[in-house]
């Protein structure tokens, strides 16, 4: 309840997106489907032969956003939906295709990113810097098959720069709107057994209020009757955080890789729960946080390279504490300082084999422990020290297999199954299959897919003060099938997609005690609800002049009902669509305008289900290269000042304008 409480109290907006020159000024003219994805089947394969719906966004694409979070990078993706509400820094969650955010899972260098102590493990990326990312593969639909429990809607795969070639630096400064400073830095390269990549990324924002900036209606207290007091100055973030990665090939048959990152984030935040007026926008109410992860890998290859051999070590680490006006368990009018400490750890094998005719076998082994302890400082009045609230624990055992294989020179197989099993909890089996035909004479695929999904209960669910160990796990259903085609030798490419995907055993929480296996009084979570979500994801990119003018155009419907209630699911917008022009015809000069439209949204209002109004942003963004080494960009953000919400009563920044340069040798 604390959590999921602290959650809203910390969600946020967008606040400021800053552009990034790119290195070459590569005109992307052709839009033939992208050679390699990691993502769809855990081992290098061409996209062209992934029967399921994948976008991958590179190194280079990443830095013409002129991108300084992963929403600024994600933003345009068919069926992804990003909602953060109070400005940077702030809770920010990523869902696929209907699926809460809990249920999508998010990989960096295949290590799984989380928050055990969070009431549904979803990621919180308003605190992550971006770091120096090399590419990101977004896999939709269910993928538990291969990745386990949280890939009901998807998985969104991260994958930072490996060192190659001399070495590569670059250093980058900006600043702008609400007081907005950033600083960035990266070096690269590679010898001829060693590789390294570093980087180290810095933002201050003096930000906006969080709660109740820019409203367009009247805000009034949890009482609904005493109006919200007077806004503060700001809500200041100070954010940063360093990535890294080395490996050392040890023959031309093994190499052993390393890699980490680091990050903090501090903020000020708004309690609009509190019942004293004074305490909404009082000082007191600070966020720390820092987290880490770490992962060391061995892979060797055998018998010429026929079979190769991964082992991987992997943890993660997360201290949060949370100053809270009114949050004391005690006595709720009493201010607290809530510490939470979440870690995982685990150990993986997957092997992959190459059968010749019969196409390739992995088989993987997987173990993860993850843990969470949660307790508050009690204030002197109510005699200090610390009280603790729970202490959770579970370990995970998985198991599983994959088989691709070619049918012809025109389609490609795959069929996967796994099975997890929890530790004094439940085990469950998920599986997929996938379908694509090459249509060589154009370019382009069939595609078609059908998984299932499962999430293992959350450690508050299991063990926290409403917690119930014997839930078990959330699980789906989904089916897709869509094209991807280029057309008029590759200066338009076409991308459509059909889903539909079926939910049950959802985990919620009731206050009736009747209904709770323990009788709680104060209510527990439980297995109930049931959920539909289908809809269409289309997609286009135009080669309108060569050489000078492109275009991009996404566009996604969905329909998503809880079942029981035959209402629509919370925070699940029923279309978006994002459109962008970009012109590069003069020498060294990038210039885009992007308009994005999102329809209305259902949200958790006060009183109860509310829905926030539809909205269009426009945002363009500059960028020249001056010389071979140095850049100067710019973005103006919210071009026309529109004033929307993402989450309930938190608004988005205003219009924006950030500019800096870049250095690269």
């Amino acid at each position: 309840m604390f959590r999921s409480r602290k959650s809203r109290a910390l969600s946020a907006a967008s606040l400021c997106f800053i552009l990034h020159a790119h290195p070459g000024f590569a005109q992307d003219a052709s839009f033939v489907l992208p050679p390699i994805t990691v993502t769809a089947t855990r081992n290098p394969l061409a996209v062209s032969r992934a029967g399921s719906a994948v976008d991958v966004i590179d190194h280079d694409e990443i830095e013409r956003m002129g991108a300084t979070s992963l929403r600024d990078v994600l933003q345009s993706i068919p069926g992804l939906y990003i909602h953060e509400s109070g400005g940077a820094g702030s809770l920010t969650n990523i869902a696929l295709r209907g699926a809460a955010p809990g249920q999508t899972l998010i990989l960096v260098d295949g290590v799984r990113i989380g928050d055990p102590t969070s009431t549904d493990n979803a990621p919180d990326l308003g605190g992550m810097a971006l770091g120096d990312i090399e590419r990101i593969e977004i896999l939709r639909g269910p993928q538990s098959a291969l990745y386990g429990s949280d890939a009901m809607g998807g998985v969104v795969q991260i994958i930072t720069r490996k060192g190659k070639g001399p070495p590569r630096k670059t250093v980058s400064v900006e600043g702008g709107s609400y007081g907005t400073l950033r600083a960035r830095g990266a070096v690269s390269g590679s010898t001829d057994a060693v590789s390294y990549a570093l980087s180290i990324d810095v933002l201050h924002s003096q930000g906006f209020p969080r709660y109740g900036y820019r409203a367009t209606h009247p805000i009034f207290l949890s009482d609904g009757v005493t109006p919200l007091p007077p806004l503060p100055g700001s809500d200041p973030t100070n954010r940063g955080g360093a990535t890294g990665r080395a490996s050392y090939s040890l023959g031309g048959a093994s190499e052993i890789e390393f890699g980490f990152a680091v990050n903090s984030n501090k903020i000020s935040f708004d309690n609009p729960y509190a019942v004293l007026p004074v305490d909404v926008f009082n000082p007191f109410n600070q966020s720390t946080e820092l987290n880490g992860r770490a992962y060391s890998r061995f892979t060797n290859k055998m018998f010429d390279g026929q079979l190769r051999n991964q082992f991987s070590l992997f943890a993660t680490a997360l201290d949060n504490v949370v100053a809270e006006t009114e949050s004391c368990p005690e006595d709720f009018i009493s201010n607290c300082r809530t510490n939470y400490h979440g870690s995982r750890a685990g150990a993986e094998y997957q092997g992959d084999l190459n059968l010749g005719d019969f196409g390739k076998l992995t088989l993987g082994l997987r173990n993860e422990t993850e843990r969470s302890n949660l307790s508050h400082d009690l204030p002197a009045n109510l005699g200090g020290g610390r009280a603790g609230d729970f202490i959770g624990q579970q370990t995970t055992n998985s198991a599983y297999a994959l088989q691709q294989f070619e049918l012809g020179d025109r389609l490609d197989l795959s069929v996967a199954g796994r099975v997890d099993s929890v530790l004094n909890g439940r085990a469950f089996a998920t599986g997929r299959a996938t379908a694509a035909w090459r249509i060589l004479e154009t370019g382009g695929k069939l595609r078609a897919s059908v998984g299932t999904g499962a999430k293992v209960p959350s450690l508050y669910q299991r063990f926290g003060p409403y917690g119930l160990a014997s839930l078990a796990p959330e699980e789906n259903i989904g089916v897709d099938a869509g094209i991807d085609q280029p057309l008029f030798e590759n200066r338009l490419s076409l991308a459509a997609t059909v889903f539909d995907s079926r939910y049950k055993n959802l985990i919620d929480f009731t206050f009736n005690a009747a209904a709770c296996p323990t009788s709680d009084p104060m209510g527990c979570y439980f297995n109930v609800n049931r959920a539909a979500v289908r809809g269409v994801e289309l997609s286009a990119r135009a080669d309108l002049a060569p050489d000078e003018w492109r275009a991009t155009v996404s566009y996604t419907y969905m329909d998503a009902v809880n079942l029981l209630t035959a209402q629509g699911l919370l925070q699940r917008p029923r279309h978006k669509g994002v459109a962008a022009l970009i012109f590069t015809g003069a020498p060294n000069l990038r210039l885009e305008g992007r308009a994005t439209a999102i329809g209305g949204v259902l949200d958790y209002g006060t009183v109860g289900p509310t829905r926030l109004p539809a909205y269009v942003r426009l945002d363009a963004y500059a960028d020249y290269k001056i010389d071979a080494n140095l850049s100067v960009f710019a973005r103006l953000e919210n071009l026309n000042d529109a004033r929307y919400q993402e989450v309930y009563n938190y608004s988005v920044a205003g219009r924006s304008l950030c500019a800096g340069l870049r250095v690269d040798w």
